[in-house]
């Protein structure tokens, strides 16, 4: 998640499944001439936003504010209320039908007694077993195909309702459709070497910010080929590009070459600040291809910036960072970007970033 201002309009176009059906049958997503007759793939990336902002906690001056930090980060996890948020996302995965689907922010809240030094254990919001219990129900089924669990933070709070140990962890994760095109013959994950540490300003001690990346080598057909997920750091770009760079070096460097990579990459070639377009920049010239430069070139495609609130205007996101990326013999035949068609019962949507969806060919 990458800490935006939400003032500004979206101005890319936005389609449904069924208009983006039809404008690749007329042409317009530019489908390259040699795709058809070759096996497709359709992969998706979705930030399910952890449910708050951690940066009060971080930047609290004083213990008693850092309590109180806390308490009202798990409220807003609460206000935002993921258990109806789960059947937005489901419904969004069972429409598009993705053979892949690469989920980023994954939590799992657990509470336990306060001050306690044992580590919290009641769950209150396992953000994965809420989708997959959508998904089962809406009788289009999807396999975890790997999760890496990534970030675990604990902290007291004190405030409102609250007097309790609050611990969050982080979890990129893989699905795969059951019974579907693709079949996986593996998996790997792994959390980057490169990572951010704040040092919190009411105690003095510090947190690590572990990120990392899923994979799965899968067979469509006769054709194998690799898909990664990732979430790279949001607020340190050096940090980023150092990530980008292991992704490079290890999950992306498959035999004989032919991988996708999708995440929130919290890096793109437009956006303001220049050191936040240096991971992207790092990627291209590592040889990934962006599937909405070559299907796109003229349209911003933003897909995050909607506010932790989840209540911001339909159009207010200003970014794009949600990504699909390939390399080796595959070619974009069309993308959709999707996610704030509807709310919730009490008006949010599903995420603070749009999905993205990418259907390529292989060779």
């Amino acid at each position: 998640m990458l800490p935006t201002p939400t003032t500004s309009r979206w101005r890319a176009a936005r389609v449904t499944l069924a208009a983006a059906i039809a404008l690749v049958s007329l042409g317009i997503f530019g489908a390259p001439v040699h795709a058809e007759g070759q096996s497709k793939v359709t992969v998706m990336t979705r930030n399910l936003y952890l449910g708050g902002d951690l940066t009060p906690s971080i930047g609290a001056p004083t213990t008693g504010a850092f309590l109180a930090a806390n308490a009202a980060l798990f409220s807003h996890v609460g206000l935002v209320n993921f258990p109806a948020r789960a059947k937005l996302l489901a419904r969004e995965i069972t429409e598009n039908k993705p053979d892949l689907v690469g989920l980023q922010e994954v939590a799992l809240w657990r509470t336990g007694t306060f001050g306690d030094p044992a580590p919290a254990t009641e769950i209150r919001y396992d953000y994965l077993a809420l989708l997959m219990g959508e998904l089962s129900r809406s009788g289009h089924a999807y396999d975890v195909a790997v999760v890496q669990a990534e970030a675990d933070l604990e902290a007291p709070a004190a405030g409102g309702p609250h007097f309790l140990d609050v611990r969050l962890t982080m979890r990129d994760v893989i699905l795969v459709r059951h019974g579907g095109r693709v079949k996986v013959t593996d998996s790997s994950s792994g959390t980057f070497a490169n990572n951010l540490t704040f040092t919190l300003a009411a105690t003095g001690g510090t947190v690590t910010s572990t990120r990392g990346w899923t994979a799965v080598d899968v067979v469509h057909g006769q054709r194998p080929f690799r898909f990664v997920n990732t979430h790279l750091e949001a607020f340190h770009p050096g940090v980023r590009v150092l990530q980008a760079r292991e992704l490079l070096a290890g999950p992306l460097a498959t035999a004989p070459g032919d991988v996708i990579l999708a995440g929130d990459l919290n890096t793109g070639p437009d956006l303001p600040v220049a050191e936040n377009r240096l991971a992207y920049a790092a990627l291209v010239a590592g040889g990934m291809r962006d599937t909405w430069e070559i299907l796109h070139p003229d349209e911003p495609g933003y897909t995050a910036g909607l506010g932790d609130d989840l209540n911001q205007p339909a159009d207010a996101v200003e970014h794009r960072i949600d990504m699909v990326l390939f390399r080796g013999a595959v070619v974009p035949v069309s993308s959709l970007i999707f996610g704030n068609e509807r709310q919730t019962p009490d008006g949010r949507w599903a995420s603070d970033h749009l999905g993205y969806l990418a259907v390529l060919a292989l060779q």
